[in-house]
């Protein structure tokens, strides 16, 4: 980065002595006319002086406003194309050179000589060839005054008469014009290297940042911009089996597929063992395909000893988000699709998730959006204090919402379960980040304190008027069926079938997953677990189907 910002430093000194250059070159130039008596004496003014004067001072602060600019936006990058500002850059000079020279003619010594200035500047702007096509321009000219002058007309006669300032011209353009081109080269290679992550080849983070916002603004529902975020699964596992210089290989490897797969706006390396591909003009279902076809291959490709990782191969997991469906920032982009990712890996590796949230059919009134979007922060803060409860939450919503269509509820039932499953542990933001993340178990006191989340909980989204019936959910989903659970010791029918759910769902995530202070548990071991206590914690109605979901989908 400090190379980049040196070299942007050096191109701008450079830009302020070729804007003082061209200026000086337009100034000459003008200065020339005006010493023409002939056109612009006090005795002799007209209309002619007039138009070409006002003209010519307005080429001259199209040039000046030209170059501030580029000064202020300086950078690595230049365009390598010939554009109409360029072409207007170039000839403004050229066609004040030429009608000094034509006017002035052979009243003035060597006039000719002012067909330097615009050779200098075309090829100090546009390099050797645009330098050279001026020079050439400009013996043409020579030519033609001569006709017209009353010179001699024979070709090489005339350019015997101008050979030096011919000459001149031609090595001014070709030497000036090949050092704008070697420092275009130079700037060219460094603005590919200030961008390119060195071990994959792909572009880097800095790349990332600067261009998502580019395409960002210029989407539309027409034209949406897809964004895949992907990690590599277990890969601090790989790593610690083969070594980091395995890791690497396998992290360039993937870097090749991307190269050859993302024909489409860009791939990048976001950092570690993680990737983002950004896709213009390219909407959910094709992004969806473009993760699917990347997941097959990294999957079947077969790499070093990928028999250790868990699932035995290696593999990646996902998350998409859409501008402008799910997000209408950059930053609000890269956060849903990070969200979308981690709930992949949260629910199952291995997996492509797009991005949704149980609160987007949520339609609140206008007074209440204010109190969604802070519970919406609420969560977005639990989250990093404790990576666990997001996966915990997504996957207790999916396994809530699979019981709750084989329970065959309503469809509003089954949306309030999804909103009270997501925010059922919510109520933990009012407790310390030492106690959701202790290693060893929780004190009686520590314990005490957890038990109040529930209650917490219920009491922050009761503030939104949608959500009042996900209250007593909230508040329930530790009462145990036989009356021995928290905050109120309800016990059977008394506790809200909803609030039941959760408990069953809750408590098998908890079994299954790594905490800090507990090893988690085999699948077998946790359903054994939740038939051991079928009447004392759990529903045994809801336990039995639930059991039953979970065999299935094993045995899949």
């Amino acid at each position: 980065m400090k190379i980049q910002e040196n070299e942007i430093k050096r191109r701008k000194e450079m830009h302020e002595n070729l804007t003082a250059t061209h200026m000086f070159c337009f100034f000459i130039m003008i200065f020339a006319l005006a010493l023409n008596n002939k056109l612009f004496s006090l005795s002799n003014y007209n209309l002619t002086s007039i138009r070409f004067l006002i003209f010519f001072a307005a080429g001259l602060i199209g040039i000046a406003i030209i170059n501030i600019y580029n000064l202020k936006n300086a950078s690595l990058e230049s365009s390598p194309h010939f554009t109409w500002i360029d072409f207007l850059y170039v000839s403004i000079p050229m066609i004040l050179a030429a009608f000094t020279l034509f006017e002035i003619g052979r009243n003035t010594f060597n006039i000719e000589v002012i067909l330097l200035l615009p050779v200098i500047i075309a090829s100090s702007l546009k390099g050797k060839n645009v330098g050279m096509a001026s020079a050439a321009t400009g013996m043409t000219l020579i030519y033609f005054e001569n006709i017209i002058g009353g010179g001699p007309n024979n070709f090489f006669s005339i350019l015997q008469d101008n050979l030096i300032l011919i000459s001149v011209m031609f090595i001014v353009a070709w030497f000036i014009g090949a050092q704008t081109d070697l420092d275009n080269r130079y700037r060219l290679r460094l603005t590919k290297l200030a961008h390119t992550d060195l071990l994959t080849g792909l572009y880097n983070y800095g790349y990332f940042r600067e261009k998502i916002n580019d395409y960002i603004q210029n989407a539309s529902e027409k034209h949406p911009v897809s964004l895949i975020m992907f990690d590599i699964d277990y890969f601090k596992h790989y790593n610690d089996i083969h070594g980091h210089q395995a890791g690497d290989l396998l992290i360039k490897v993937i870097g090749d597929i991307l190269n050859t797969k993302v024909t489409t706006g860009f791939a990048s390396r976001y950092g570690g063992d993680e990737f983002v591909i950004v896709l213009p003009d390219t909407d959910s279902t094709e992004a969806l395909k473009l993760a699917e076809d990347i997941s097959k291959l990294i999957s079947s490709r077969g790499f070093h000893g990928e028999e250790y990782q868990p699932a035995g191969k290696i593999t990646i997991s996902c998350g998409i988000a859409v501008c402008p469906t799910h997000a209408r920032t950059a930053k609000d982009l890269v956060k849903h699709a990070d969200e979308a990712l981690y709930r992949a890996k949260s629910l199952d590796k291995n997996k492509i998730e797009m991005y949704f949230s149980v609160f987007d059919n949520l339609d609140v009134e206008d007074n209440e959006k204010e109190l969604l979007n802070s519970i919406r922060t609420l969560v977005s803060v639990i989250n990093a204090k404790d990576r666990y409860t997001f996966g915990h939450s997504e996957r207790v919503t999916e396994n809530s919402l699979k019981l709750a269509a084989r329970l065959g509820l309503a469809q509003e039932e089954i949306n309030l379960l999804g909103y009270a499953a997501f925010l059922h542990d919510i109520g933990k933001i009012e407790l310390d980040h030492e106690i959701l993340n202790k290693a060893e178990p929780l004190n009686e006191k520590e314990y005490e304190m957890i038990k109040h989340h529930p209650e917490w909980g219920s009491e922050i989204v009761k503030a939104i008027k949608k959500l009042h019936p996900i209250v007593p959910v909230i508040r329930h989903h530790h009462e145990n069926f036989d009356g021995s659970g928290y905050p109120d010791a309800l016990k059977g029918k008394e506790i809200p079938l909803l609030a039941r759910i959760i408990r069953l769902t809750d408590s098998y995530d908890a079994m299954i997953s790594h905490r800090p202070y507990k090893e988690r548990l085999t699948i077998t071991a946790a359903l054994e677990e939740i038939r051991a206590n079928i009447g004392t914690q759990f529903d045994p109605e809801l336990a039995t189907l639930f059991l039953e979901i979970i065999q299935e989908e094993g045995s899949r």
